[in-house]
């Protein structure tokens, strides 16, 4: 009996010749270091692998060492946190079963966690992993204990793979060293999963890795936050096209392409850039992608950043004696969801001149701030959403007795959104967007113009995607509106009013608008 390395065994039969028995000494010894190679190394355990292309495709064949894929064992290899943006069929599924097994059969008390959308699909991925087990070489099996569409165990290792659905209480009270968050951007719970695991994979080392196709219709999802904050939180973001597959050309892109009736989907399973993969479908998009890239040329950063009240502003131009400003605010409840904006807008260029943006400050608090800004203005016509929240910011604006409120009635104040009001505002705002008639010098508030859609859900209402912020888009439209308000013919532009309020009418009550 002959010991090697990593203590295998190579037994020599009686009777063998030397010849004989330097030969299979010599294949044993070579097996056993190549199994032992393999134990150690994930790259050299997948020249055991064997994969299954389901008809029409090849059977079950060897896995295949595409570039990127061994681009992605590297990371494998040196990353702990992994967020990953793919095309479809590009041998992610493959991999990551692989990954798994391995970390599972030869790491000791390794618990490896799939975390899927769905009960089915989440034995999917586990159910790879069972099949590449099936057809590994017996020297490489580590003994299987259970064997489930849940669950498979290695008593040996005391450890194991666990396949779940994501649910609210997915991966809550487990210690794993490997998750895998599969097809993460459809998860319903993908933010209670990820605040689960995360904190024991910091804690004991493991590793977390989230890869998916992009979602058309949620542009705002967990998934793409992290992939778009990578590397600063940590992650290592990685990205492969529909391209990166040996055999596909365009003529393959084009005859795929045909086998869809919903080309939005397409593009967002088999995108061929990142931007391609973040942005919504151009089929749905509101307004023009190449419009808005032309815009972003005129981002730049603020000439200054005043204080106004708790908030930062940015001032992108200057005052200007004898310019015509507008200004518009959408609000919200300032506990960390919904962003209110408030913008000034030049009458005549159509340019933001200034804005706020937040989050975290309630609608009275938006209010005064925003004052504050539009003092700078010389305090223009002020047009505040009354829905919801905005009640409250018009009130606080009122008692303020701020003096150029916008009344869309004699005793209505504020703007208000309605179906009719809102066909109107995005429809002419698109217009002017393609008319290059808006500048929007923050590349921020340009970001969100992409996440505005005409839903095909709704009969093509226009909204934003699901997640996504469109804030900033509807209070320069908002903006947009208000502007033939401040376009006067010469004579007093607000009017007097009782107890000492000036107003601007939506509408001809008996009176001029002007």
């Amino acid at each position: 009996m002959v010991q090697i390395e990593n203590n295998d065994e190579v037994t020599v039969k009686i009777g063998q010749k030397p010849n004989e028995l330097d030969e299979e000494l010599a294949l044993q010894v070579g097996e056993a270091a190549s199994f032992a190679l393999a134990q150690r190394y994930f790259s050299d355990f997948l020249d055991y692998v064997q994969v299954l292309e389901p008809p029409p495709g090849r059977g079950v064949i060897a896995f295949e060492r595409w570039n990127h894929l061994v681009e992605v064992c590297q990371n494998l290899d040196e990353q702990k946190l992994i967020v990953w943006l793919k095309s479809r069929q590009t041998g992610a599924s493959w991999l990551l079963a692989a990954y798994s097994l391995w970390t599972a059969m030869y790491k000791e008390g390794a618990l490896v966690l799939l975390l899927s959308q769905g009960e089915e699909e989440s034995k999917v991925l586990l159910s790879k992993s069972r099949f590449i087990y099936g057809r590994l070489p017996d020297g490489l099996k580590t003994p299987l204990g259970t064997d489930s569409r849940q669950e498979l165990t290695f008593p040996k290792m005391e450890s194991g793979i666990r396949a779940l659905p994501s649910t609210d209480k997915a991966g809550r009270s487990a210690t794993a060293s490997l998750v895998i968050l599969d097809e993460a951007d459809f998860h319903e719970h993908l933010e209670a999963n990820y605040a689960a695991v995360k904190p024991t994979i910091d804690d004991l080392g493991g590793q977390l890795i989230m890869v998916s196709t992009s979602n058309a219709f949620n542009a705002r999802s967990m998934f793409k936050r992290v992939y778009q904050e990578a590397p600063d939180n940590g992650f290592k973001k990685i990205f492969y096209g529909w391209n990166v597959r040996p055999g596909r050309d365009n003529e393959w892109f084009s005859a795929r392409q045909r086998e869809y009736s919903d080309v939005s989907l397409f593009e967002k399973e088999y995108p061929s850039t990142e931007a391609e993969a973040l942005s919504p479908p151009r089929t749905i998009a509101a307004f023009d992608h190449d419009i808005l890239g032309l815009m972003s040329q005129d981002c730049r950063k603020p000439v200054r950043t005043p204080q106004v009240g708790p908030l930062t502003a940015n001032i992108w131009q200057e005052f200007h004696p004898g310019k015509k400003y507008v200004a518009a605010t959408d609000t919200s409840h300032g506990t960390g969801g919904d962003f209110a904006v408030t913008v000034i807008l030049d009458v005549s260029t159509g340019y933001v001149v200034a804005d706020i943006q937040t989050n975290l400050i309630p609608p009275d608090q938006l209010s005064l701030a925003s004052m504050e800004l539009l003092k700078l203005y010389h305090s223009p016509v002020w047009g505040i959403e009354d829905n919801d929240w905005g009640v409250l910011t018009i009130s606080t604006a009122r008692e303020a007795r701020y003096p150029h409120l916008y009344y869309r009635d004699e005793d209505k104040c504020g703007w208000h959104t309605d179906e009719r009001s809102r066909y109107i505002l995005w429809g002419e705002l698109i217009e002017a967007v393609s008319d290059r008639l808006i500048v929007v010098p923050s590349q921020e508030g340009i970001d969100q113009f992409y996440s505005v859609i005409r839903n095909p859900k709704k009969n093509g209402r226009i909204e934003g995607q699901v997640g996504a912020h469109d804030d900033y888009p509807l209070t320069v439209g908002i903006a947009w509106q208000l502007r033939r308000f401040a376009q006067s013919t010469g004579r007093d532009l607000y009017g007097p009013q009782e107890n000492g309020w000036k107003r601007i009418l939506g509408r001809n009550r008996n009176r001029s608008r002007w």
